[in-house]
């Protein structure tokens, strides 16, 4: 009853201002994780540089204008500064505009702006992967705070049971009713009861402190009420490989890899290729020695025009070496969908599985209360030992846990799915190999106001990342790889 009292208090001290507030949902809380997260706002900050990048490579395209002015004074003769027209003048100076613009460039200006614009992508795509793993993120952190609760009001819980049947026994024990060894076995166990109640004590502190530093608050913030670790979890469909793999940021990031490395092969290939460019350029020039005559303004246009001859083969080399690169990537991605196949498998099987947990936890905590109930009530009566009403307060703390362990299993296997099939507004990224550059997808996902039971908590959780290995897929042949035009 003590330990009830103290959460009472607790709730008191820091539940009260949290009563005053609104319920706090995971999706609420997965928005203030993400308006916080510096890894986000690094990423974006990314994405932001690269899309200046792809501005930078346009304007390739455009007309160059230079100033350039230069002038040199000979030390020796600066007797001579002021010599009259037609002798020599110890002093030179040009002065020069010009206007040049590139006709052809072999193709690397071309090259140059779909690598750009493929890094752009890139950088958006990571934001969208730092998203998932974001929200995944305050998810696990939303329901680990959950089932700490929890744990904490079944240690209060079962320590008061332990402590109404202390008193029983030890009202016996003073009238000479039993003997001390069943004192001694109950007091062991309110003993064992507290201990446990210390432990979930701190690590439902814990969690909170976590809770509100991974949004950006103080540990010991108080913070709004959360849906407790029972309540239902919401329906997800069931999807397909094929189905997935377009919504998937890392897999979409693999065909735009293979379309930069293409683009980067053009690069490459275009310093063999001819060049052409045209100039215009005006202004003013005295020579390497200036006699003091008037010097005309003199406009000059040209073209410039490099064909490369013979290079030893480098062109060849070159195309061998930037296939190879191609190859790579898709190899990589072949091996990035392996990843998605496994990931998704296994959180299908975690769906299926922790719902049957749920379901036997369920059962068996109905068990064991019912047979606490009528150990304790028979031992009461004289009927049953000590020993058996250990047992069955032990059967009913073990299967609690279990009960909040496969609770929070259930959770995650949800959060975890939602991570895999890379869950957003409804929305899935459109085909990267026919449009390599696509609008940035809305991550915002508004979700429907619900009443879930509540909990009242008064501080926080922090990261708490899981990765999920790989798979095996039908391999790619080297001749595949080179078939590249």
């Amino acid at each position: 009853m003590k330990k009830k009292i103290f959460i009472v208090t607790l709730l008191c001290c820091f539940g009260l201002k949290a009563g005053a507030q609104q319920y706090l949902s995971r999706e609420a809380y997965r928005d203030k994780v993400e308006a916080y997260s510096q890894v986000l706002k690094q990423q974006r900050l990314k994405t932001m540089a690269s899309t200046e990048a792809r501005k930078i490579a346009n304007t390739g395209f455009l007309p160059q204008i230079d100033i350039t002015a230069e002038g040199t004074a000979n030390l020796n003769h600066l007797d001579k500064w002021n010599s009259p027209k037609g002798e020599y003048r110890p002093y030179t100076y040009q002065a020069l505009a010009t206007l040049a613009q590139p006709l052809y460039t072999g193709g690397s200006l071309i090259a140059q702006k779909r690598m750009a614009q493929a890094d752009e992508e890139l950088s958006q795509l990571t934001t969208e992967l730092t998203l998932d793993q974001i929200h995944y993120q305050s998810d696990a952190v939303y329901w680990n705070a959950s089932a700490a609760y929890a744990s904490l009001e079944a240690a209060a819980t079962f320590q008061d049971i332990i402590k109404k049947q202390h008193d029983i026994i030890q009202d016996r024990f003073d009238d000479g009713a039993i003997s001390r060894t069943d004192l001694l076995m109950i007091s062991t166990r309110q003993k064992e009861a507290e201990l446990q109640y210390i432990k979930a004590r701190q690590n439902y502190t814990l969690a909170l402190q976590q809770l509100n530093i991974l949004m950006g608050a103080a540990p010991n913030t108080p913070v709004d009420s959360l849906s407790e670790i029972s309540i239902a979890s919401e329906p997800v469909d069931i999807l397909g490989l094929d189905d997935v793999l377009p919504r998937r940021a890392d897999y979409a990031s693999t065909t735009v890899n293979i379309a930069r490395s293409e683009a980067q092969r053009h690069a490459a290939l275009s310093k063999y290729n001819p060049q052409v460019s045209m100039f215009l350029a005006t202004g003013w020039d005295t020579g390497i020695t200036y006699m003091g005559q008037e010097i005309p303004h003199t406009p000059v246009a040209g073209v410039n025009v490099s064909i490369p001859i013979f290079r030893w083969g480098a062109r060849f080399k070159t195309n061998r070496q930037q296939k190879a690169f191609i190859g790579i990537q898709k190899l990589q991605q072949s091996y990035i969908t392996d990843t998605i196949l496994e990931e998704l498998s296994a959180a299908t099987t975690k769906l299926t599985e922790t719902e049957q947990q749920v379901k036997t936890a369920k059962e068996n905590m109905a068990l064991a209360e019912e047979n606490l109930d009528l150990v304790t009530f028979s031992y009461n009566e004289g009927k049953s030992s000590m020993a058996d009403v250990l047992s069955a307060q032990l059967s009913w703390t073990q299967a609690h846990t279990n009960l909040i362990n496969a609770y929070l299993a259930e959770k995650m296997a949800v959060t975890e799915y939602r991570k895999v099939i890379s869950k957003k507004s409804g929305a899935d990224y459109t085909d990267y190999a026919d449009q390599l550059y696509c609008n940035k997808l809305q991550q915002k996902n508004p979700c429907n106001s619900r009443n879930p039971r509540r909990l009242r908590i008064y501080s926080p959780y922090p990261r708490n990342e899981i990765s999920t290995p790989a798979a095996t897929a039908e391999p790619i042949t080297p001749e595949i790889l080179l078939d590249i035009q």
